[in-house]
């Protein structure tokens, strides 16, 4: 996506729910011969470091948190080749501008589409676990397993969406929390073998998501982008 189109599109949308000024999405060639830029205080440093923590928040996937960080960072370098300041690049308003390039790369289909394929994902790995624990091939599956499973699935991927990655602490408060989940649904239920799941059943909850979880963990080891 080239500049003028990205961040017209972004500065655009945030310019709209912010007030921001006109001149936010001017590119150099539109700018009075002869005009001074004015000092704003904005520096790229802080723009980059306000849209990170906007993306973090809204849970932008690790990968793309970096393109859009990596992509961000040359708009704003090719502003200053040009003698531009990075508030016209993101206009008045840092955290508008923020939102409006999330919604922008990261569109509500796709991060169901996200979501859907990860839930799947963590209980397959949830159950992978518990074989390697077990030291089984097939594992004795009952409604309150499901239940736990289905609440720290749904827990950790709607966590994940909105507020990036769980870390081992909240993963721990997330599986207490569905502990008294599985609790009620043994007591409604009750705890008898509901069908016996095979190995490669194991296997195939994971397949859905694994091209999402191939693609943070690159991201991951690529470290924090540059800027």
């Amino acid at each position: 996506m080239t500049y003028e189109t990205t961040s017209a599109t972004a500065i655009g949308e945030a310019r709209t729910g912010a007030g921001a000024a006109a001149s936010a999405a001017r590119t150099p060639d539109h700018d009075p011969p002869g005009k001074a830029a004015p000092d704003t205080g904005l520096t790229r440093e802080r723009a980059l470091a306000v849209c990170r923590s906007n993306w973090e928040y809204r849970g932008i996937d690790d990968a793309s948190l970096r393109e859009m960080l990596d992509e961000l960072s040359g708009h704003l370098e090719e502003a200053a080749a040009a003698g531009r300041t990075p508030q016209d690049v993101v206009g008045a308003d840092v955290k508008a501008f923020a939102a409006a390039w999330a919604r922008a790369h990261t569109p509500l289909p796709l991060r169901v589409l996200r979501m859907a394929a990860l839930i799947p994902f963590v209980v397959g790995s949830l159950l992978l676990l518990t074989h390697l624990l077990d030291r089984t091939l097939t594992l004795e599956i009952e409604a309150p397993r499901i239940a736990f499973y289905g609440a720290l699935a749904i827990g950790a991927v709607t966590w994940g969406m909105r507020r990036g990655n769980l870390g081992f602490r909240r993963w721990m408060l997330l599986g207490v929390a569905a502990l008294p989940v599985a609790e009620f649904t043994g007591w409604l239920i009750g705890d008898d073998p509901l069908f016996r799941l095979p190995l490669w059943g194991t296997l195939l909850f994971l397949v859905p998501g694994l091209p999402y979880a191939v693609k943070d963990f690159r991201a991951r080891r690529g470290g924090p982008s540059k800027g």
